[in-house]
Order: structure tokens, then sequence, then C-alpha cells
């Protein structure tokens, strides 16, 4: 699915991601300042920062595509919590040897403390969720847009001084002859119009595609094709020898 740039900052998705990143690295730097002062909140923010990133990313791009859209719950939860344990892992051995040896000279925490852990995972798996919910209402609000579109894209025709509101999903291909051109629609019936197929492919959406000086099709319904021919449901319709492969399938 193709991602609407209305979702992002300067219609840019990495343009984006920086901007969160920063403004996430400066909040929970100020957040978890301690007695040692902002300088070492900040460097800590900054250590623990690429291990965030790497779940965040882990579960957007690929655990949320593989595994939760394609409904493969059990192994998306089992991946996530992999990903989180993994995450408060690396975050712990950090701390552990870039802050609390290297920075603060002191190793008694120890280096996986039961509770240390769970904290680590707990505030990796905050920052997770946050990132996907913002990520799931994209998908929804991509969905309904989606959906909307395909409800009010009408086709109307104009036949036998009659105009006829026809759903363009439901057209599967349009023949001219003459000056005339008729409509093949998914319940295998035709409506005849005036008109050039040229005038009538330029009414159409993208995926109609002249195949034929007389034919354009609906790629939605392409059940197969050759060299000469593409069949649609129970039509076979004669393909142009200039037409590309690409042009049926993207």
């Amino acid at each position: 699915m193709k991602p609407n740039t209305n979702f992002y900052l300067f219609g840019s998705r990495i343009a984006t991601h920086c901007v969160f990143w920063v403004l996430y690295y400066l909040l929970f730097g100020l957040i978890w300042v301690s007695e040692e002062g902002y300088l070492a909140s900040f460097y800590l923010e900054f250590v623990l920062l690429p291990i965030r990133i790497l779940a965040v990313y882990v579960t957007l791009y690929y655990l949320l595509p593989q595994f939760l859209l394609q409904r493969r719950y059990r192994e998306f939860f089992l991946g996530y919590g992999l990903t989180l344990l993994l995450g408060g892992v690396l975050q712990r051995v950090f701390i552990h040897l870039f802050y609390e040896e290297l920075l603060l000279n002191d190793s008694s925490a120890g280096l996986f403390s039961v509770m240390m852990l769970v904290r680590a995972i707990v505030l990796i798996n905050t920052t997770v969720l946050f990132v996907l919910g913002a990520k799931l209402f994209q998908l929804w609000a991509l969905e309904q847009e989606k959906n909307k579109s395909l409800e009010s894209e009408i086709l109307e025709i104009r036949s036998n001084r009659k105009t006829h509101r026809v759903p363009v999903d439901s057209i599967l291909f349009v023949e001219g002859l003459g000056n005339y051109v008729t409509y093949h629609l998914e319940d295998k019936s035709k409506i005849t119009s005036y008109g050039s197929i040229k005038r009538t492919l330029e009414q159409l959406p993208a995926n109609f595609r002249r195949v034929h000086k007389s034919f354009i099709v609906n790629k939605e319904h392409i059940k197969s094709y050759d060299a000469l021919t593409i069949d649609i449901q129970d039509n076979s319709i004669p393909r142009g020898k200039s037409i590309a492969d690409d042009v049926l399938s993207n």
C-alpha cells in the first residue's frame, strides 16, 4: 500500500522519522535527568537510542507486515516478545558498560539485575507501542480513504435516453465499434453508449488499460493472458502486439 504523504512532515517519511527521533531524544534526555546532571542524561539516551530505533523498525517493517497484517498473531507476539527481550538485554548491557562502568565508574548494580532488565523492557515496549499505534492508525486511515474512494467512484453512462450510474470496479472491459462503445459489466450485462474508445479511456481510472484498438480492460478482473489474448471472466479479448506484460500486471 502506497503511503499517503499527508501523514508526513514536508511530505517526506524520512524527514518525519528524523524529526521524531530528535524530539524523542531531547524529551527523554530531559525527563530522565538525574543527580549526575543533563550531560550524563543526554549521553545515556544517546547510547540507548539505537537499540530503541532497532526495536521499533523490526516491529514496523518486519513483524507488522509479515505477521500482524497477515493475521498470524501467534508468530507476531512471539517475535514481538523476542524483540523486546533482546532489546532489554542489549539496553542493560549498554547501560552497564557505557554508563555505569565507563561514566559513573560504578558496577555495583550488576549486569543482569532482574528489576533493571524488566525496566529496560518496559521502556522499550512503551516506545514501540507508541510508534506501532501511530502506524496502525495510518494504515486504518488509508484503508478508510481507499474504501471511500471506491464507494464514490461511479461512472455515469448515457444510453437509450437514460443515464446509468455504474460502479467503476464492476466494469470488466469496454469494447469499441465504430462510434459506439459497449461496457461489459461483472453481472454479465452490457450498456452501449455513443462515443469513442479514446474518449472512454480518458474517463476511466488508471487500472483501465487499452490493450487493442477496440478494447479497454480493467486490470483488476484479468484472470490470465498470453501473447494473443486476455481472459476476463468468460471472455477472451484480443491483445495488441505492442502491449507489454507490465501494462497488464503493474
